[in-house]
């Protein structure tokens, strides 16, 4: 009984595969306009909702059976859906043939014209846009143009174009200009040097200065301070970073010879 039984189900998978490759097949195809190979045009079953694109030679594979429906769209062509038949699976090639959309525009009808272009150019109306009132010529382009006055600034200053002094121009108000931007100039420093002792303390963190260099916390800002004669900040603003940790492991063996 269970001899029997193993043989059924053997049958029954055999056939079950059988009928699984019969009824799908991978077809090939290509795909024309005007005796012209079509490239990149899009082919979806719809019903097993696989899909592909034409090569360049317009050849495509795609995986179908008996009643499947493809449709072929392209932006130039006008879609078109094909039923995959018995005759398509056993020939096992399909050629498709579209139709390049042709956009037909409305006609324009000229008035007033004789046909001679030579009359017809004499009689053609004024031109009413307003003409600029500035000319271009060859010699301009070796012209040097004047450099711009904040170029150098990361952001221009306002004030300058609403500051009475600014805009005098020369006299108290090139000497409010100047003295104005040394000032701006003091202090850009002043923070710069105030922040610095902050960013290398938290970049290196406390642990580089108490550990390595021996420094007490309560000391790091006074001994970064002692440090600045060896030009550290400019060096850290130039990213010599290594440079600096190098500095500070030397100063920081006399440092600590002078507190003790």
């Amino acid at each position: 009984m269970k001899l029997k039984l193993t043989n059924l189900t053997l049958l029954i998978f055999i056939a079950t595969k059988s009928f699984s490759q019969e009824s799908n097949a991978v077809i090939t195809g290509k795909i024309l306009s005007s005796n012209k190979v079509i490239g990149d045009v899009h082919i979806i079953n719809l019903k097993n909702r696989y899909g592909t694109i034409s090569n360049t030679n317009g050849e495509f594979e795609i995986l179908v059976k008996e009643g499947d429906v493809l449709l072929f769209s392209s932006i130039q062509y006008k879609n078109i859906k094909i039923t995959i038949t018995k005759d398509h699976l056993k020939g096992e090639f399909l050629n498709v043939y579209l139709t390049l959309i042709v956009n037909n525009l409305d006609e324009v009808f000229l008035h007033g014209l004789t046909g001679s272009l030579d009359l017809d150019s004499k009689s053609t109306p004024n031109d009413t846009i307003p003409k600029a009132n500035f000319v271009f010529k060859i010699s301009d382009l070796d012209k040097k143009l004047p450099g711009d006055e904040f170029g150098y600034k990361g952001h221009v200053n306002a004030e300058a174009f609403t500051n009475p002094l600014y805009l005098a121009g020369g006299g108290q108000g090139s000497k409010y200009n100047k003295q104005l931007e040394e000032e701006r100039a003091v202090k850009r420093e002043v923070k710069r040097k105030t922040e610095f002792p902050i960013k290398l303390k938290k970049e290196f963190g406390i642990d580089f200065f108490i550990n390595d260099l021996k420094i007490p916390e309560e000391n790091i800002f006074n001994f970064i301070t002692y440090c600045e004669y060896r030009d550290i900040l400019d060096k850290y603003h130039s990213n010599k970073v290594l440079e600096v940790i190098e500095i500070l492991k030397e100063e920081s063996k006399k440092y600590n010879a002078i507190k003790k």
